[in-house]
């Protein structure tokens, strides 16, 4: 195929085929992806459902590359262009189909694995096991039956989640820059408690020393005061004696005149 067709080709496929949106930043195409094959595992083998909870077994963790690559990483080249092939003629469809049968395939075995043990299996295993039956393979996924108006409704679904979760993250920024905000408040308020308790502690041990100060004047003036009575007295006393010997004297130059 020449160049100019091969890209016109990737062209149709990236805005008509929904891989446009499975690179967009958000990834929310493939997320709808893996939340309906999910689903539809869920519904079609419940019981590898459960293993793959009990596991913490993620659908992203073996069924994110189906879907980015359309098989092309998973699967060897001849089939991955067949898969190709119906891919084009019947749509995104078609890659849950074979999600299932590879599913379903692998099944037995998947249900006796752990996490570790199931990741080696979708690696290596698995595309060995259909590799050798191709055939097997597509017929089985032409088998699997997808509900139109089940994946629709399992879109509005998805959609109502992502809703639901991108208000809850803006809660969050919210309640952490509040959050943020009300622990930079608290910092200024927990300063200014340590500056007040020093500022008492300060006035404190100033009205002590004020206290203290009054009481040594106080004490002082109280001392003066009595010292300041003796005083009196004793200059009380030394006038009386200044009166008396005054009176004598002027008694004793009568007596001589």
């Amino acid at each position: 195929m020449p160049e100019e067709e091969a890209f016109a080709v990737l062209v149709q496929i990236m805005q008509q085929y929904r891989m446009r949106d499975m690179f967009k930043p958000s990834m929310a195409e493939l997320g709808l992806c893996m939340y309906q094959l999910e689903n539809i595992v869920q519904e079609q083998i419940p019981e590898l459902h459960l293993h793959f909870q009990s596991q913490s077994f993620q659908t992203s963790m073996y069924a994110s590359s189906w879907f980015l690559t359309l098989y092309t990483t998973a699967l060897n080249l001849t089939l991955s262009c067949r898969i190709m092939d119906v891919f084009l003629s019947e749509g995104m469809e078609f890659i849950f189909k074979v999600a299932i049968a590879l599913l379903t395939i692998g099944k037995d075995t998947l249900l006796s694995l752990d996490m570790e043990a199931m990741l080696k299996y979708f690696q290596k295993e698995l595309p060995q096991k259909v590799e050798n039956d191709a055939d097997g393979l597509f017929n089985l996924a032409f088998q699997v039956k997808i509900n139109t108006k089940k994946m629709k409704k399992m879109e509005k679904e998805y959609a109502d989640l992502r809703k639901k979760e991108q208000e809850e993250m803006v809660e969050l920024r919210r309640l952490r820059s509040e959050n943020r905000l009300l622990k930079k408040r608290n910092e200024l308020l927990e300063a200014e408690s340590a500056e007040l308790a020093d500022r008492l502690v300060r006035g404190q041990v100033s009205r002590a020393e004020e206290e203290e100060t009054s009481y040594a004047i106080q004490s002082e003036l109280l001392a003066l005061r009595r010292a300041h009575l003796e005083v009196s007295h004793q200059l009380e006393n030394a006038n009386e004696e200044v009166r008396a010997l005054s009176l004598r004297l002027q008694e004793n130059v009568s007596i001589r005149n």
